[in-house]
């Protein structure tokens, strides 16, 4: 509002202690609504740590284990086996001619 603007009729209509009480009421909105603010930024700067240390924890959970076994070396004891079957065998069957 600038000064060549007219004031309210509303304003106008007011006394002086009216007016003082209004101005008081927007005050108390004022640091209402800042003291709002600051809870909603206070918040959402919580939230924001909250999402950001779940991210952390998917991430290391989609990890491989730490320890993963390796296959050094490959042991062939399949003949080793069929001769401990229990199973009878014919001696003549092997013997060489």
């Amino acid at each position: 509002m600038n000064a060549t603007e007219p004031l309210d009729p509303e304003i106008m209509a007011m006394s002086l202690d009216e007016i003082r009480q209004r101005a008081r009421m927007v005050d108390s909105d004022v640091r209402i609504m800042r003291s709002e603010i600051q809870r909603i930024k206070h918040e959402s700067g919580t939230q924001r740590d909250r999402i950001k240390e779940n991210l952390d924890k998917i991430k290391l959970n989609k990890q491989l284990p730490y320890l993963v076994g390796n296959i050094v070396e490959v042991l062939d004891l399949g003949r080793e086996e069929d001769e401990e079957d229990g199973m009878a065998q014919d001696i003549y069957a092997q013997r060489r001619a």
